[in-house]
């Protein structure tokens, strides 16, 4: 196998930021966590995962022309733009707005007793001209079992998709492969639970993998109801 480079963010190596609201798990510096080698990604700046206590609130403001991605993995969420755009976010959807810096955002538990669990993810576009909603995107892991789901990511007229988002549930042993739109661009992998195998590399669950200067991946599940995120991040 040819040998493709990369870096593993490790689970259990990752920032922890607690609060009254819940608690941020960080696989990048963010906020008062510092590691040197925890540098962000490319133009993927943040990759939380977030649990919000019932009840409580947490806001979000951007401090860099960014897409905010907002991923519910247990519990549904409620999103407030702060800006004319509020609703639910469910499980089985993602939230994606493009703002510009000092955009603020809102994400509420609307269960008063019961913790809820989300990703929050922050991808760098300089090229953003103004804040822009985008309505929440379905998917349907079970009805596509073994295979990767691309997400169709919205952007403004006469702009360019900055990234790619794909999701994928699989059976144990179950393979697939990824293909980049070019071997210049960045992949980034997340397992969100059970295991995997890409490119020789094992992962567990809330492992991270930074991939470059490859033209697909080769990926094959280990375990019943492994799920895996794919970000791929696009150069011109």
């Amino acid at each position: 196998m040819e040998h493709i480079p990369g870096k593993i963010f490790l689970s259990e190596q990752r920032g922890v930021l607690e609060s009254p609201s819940g608690k941020s798990v960080m696989t990048f510096n963010a906020g008062s966590y510092y590691n040197e080698h925890k540098h962000p990604f490319s133009s993927l700046v943040l990759f939380n995962d977030e649990v919000l206590s019932g009840g409580k609130q947490l806001p979000l403001i951007l401090t860099s022309p960014s897409h905010l991605i907002i991923l519910p993995v247990t519990g549904d969420l409620y999103f407030d733009g702060l800006w004319g755009d509020a609703g639910e976010v469910n499980v089985g959807e993602v939230k994606i707005n493009s703002g510009l810096p000092e955009k603020e955002f809102l994400v509420t538990n609307p269960y008063p007793s019961d913790e809820v669990s989300f990703f929050q993810i922050r991808i760098l576009d300089e090229s953003i001209p103004e804040n822009v909603s985008w309505p929440s995107l379905s998917f349907d892991l079970a009805a596509s079992r073994n295979r990767l789901i691309e997400i169709p990511v919205g952007v403004q007229e006469g702009q360019q998709n900055t990234f790619r988002l794909s999701i994928g549930q699989f059976d144990g042993r179950a393979e697939a492969f990824y293909s980049l739109f070019a071997s210049k661009n960045e992949v980034f992998l997340f397992v969100i639970s059970g295991a995997f195998e890409v490119e020789g590399r094992l992962l567990h669950p809330r492992d991270g993998l930074a991939l470059w200067n490859t033209k697909s991946i080769e990926i094959e599940a280990l375990s019943n109801h492994a799920t895996l995120l794919i970000l791929e991040l696009l150069k011109t």
